[in-house]
């Protein structure tokens, strides 16, 4: 940095070995025996620890002084990392604080003992390193626990009450469950999905319409961007090959209207959010299969070229052998 002392215990709680892209946190300060109105920002790149960090890409001390708005420090940020001005449909980027709250204010910035630039515009939970456990403020106080940094995977145990768990099953089962009927088919010919499914709307029970606020406030996403409740069974032998949540544009170049339905990459499924409702004695783990691979190009915001690399492969959809597997337990999201 070349200014001031190693981070705050504040900002060491959430630096991470890894280089989490489209993050910077942020860490106000006052140097010592300055005035109230002197105050300064280091910023950490990518969530990452100073120690860990390349030398191409180091933290930095930003002037916080000359800021009259909040807006100041965005433009400062944007300026820094020279970030192309926003795109048709592209959300603004955001500060935050720790706990996932959109700041409005400079002096929000100012109090905050660590703040969050999220390039995407919308909160995303800092994953920090396998393990780490942080609290999450609400009508339901939930602890969320890394399981993974890529993905970024989030364990919440007791998210439903075994009652609640029963309901949601019979609420699924009442309202039908059908074939999920997911076409095309792997190379050797079977069939990507062989469970079954029913879409259930918030409206159709008040549990439902609870879990919907309970997920709200748990991804800090307003439920209105929530989709309706999906419930799935798996009867002995059935599965789902693996595959990604949200669309792949890259795979549909000349379909005009996949592109616009995505808003051309900027609205699609941000985070999936799922519940196991029953305990099996054996089987039935969700798999990751692209558990630890390397991030193509982190520090380039993407593009068609940074879909593969080495250190990145695209797994064999329908085997379970590699990656990490979780083992479902009634209640847990």
């Amino acid at each position: 940095f070349g200014e001031g002392d190693a981070p705050s215990a504040a900002a060491e709680r959430y630096l991470s070995e890894e280089f989490f892209p489209g993050a910077t946190l942020l860490e106000p300060f006052a140097p010592e025996g300055a005035s109230d109105d002197d105050w300064k920002v280091r910023a950490y790149p990518g969530g990452q620890h100073p120690s860990f960090a390349s030398a191409d890409d180091p933290g930095f001390v930003l002037d916080a002084s000359i800021w009259i708005d909040l807006q100041d420090a965005l433009d400062a940020l944007e300026v820094h990392y020279q970030l192309p001005a926003l795109e048709q449909l592209q959300s603004p980027r955001a500060l935050f604080d720790a706990q996932g709250r959109r700041l409005a204010a400079l002096r929000e910035l100012r109090r905050a003992p660590v703040a969050f630039l999220l390039e995407i515009g919308q909160w995303m939970w800092p994953a920090v390193r396998v393990g780490f456990e942080q609290e999450v403020e609400g009508p339901k106080r939930l602890l969320l626990r890394t399981l993974s940094l890529r993905p970024k995977i989030f364990e919440v145990r007791n998210f439903l009450a075994k009652d609640e768990c029963a309901d949601v099953m019979r609420i699924g089962m009442r309202r039908g469950l059908a074939s999920s009927g997911v076409q095309g088919a792997s190379d050797e010919g079977k069939a990507p999905r062989t469970s079954e499914q029913v879409w259930v709307g918030s409206s159709q029970a008040p549990l439902l319409a609870a879990l919907d606020d309970r997920v709200a406030a748990l991804t800090r996403v307003p439920k209105n961007h929530s989709e309706d409740l999906q419930v799935v069974k798996y009867s002995e032998n059935q599965y789902y090959h693996s595959h990604m949540d949200w669309t792949e544009l890259e795979q549909h170049p000349d379909q005009q209207i996949i592109w616009k339905n995505a808003h051309f990459g900027f609205q699609d499924r941000l985070a999936t959010v799922f519940w196991y409702l029953n305990d099996v004695p054996a089987g039935g783990e969700t798999v990751f299969p692209k558990h630890n691979q390397t991030v193509c190009a982190p520090k380039s915001r993407g593009g068609q070229d940074t879909v593969s690399c080495q250190g990145s492969s695209e797994p064999d959809p329908a085997s379970c052998e590699a990656g990490l597997r979780i083992r479902p337990a009634a209640g847990t999201a």
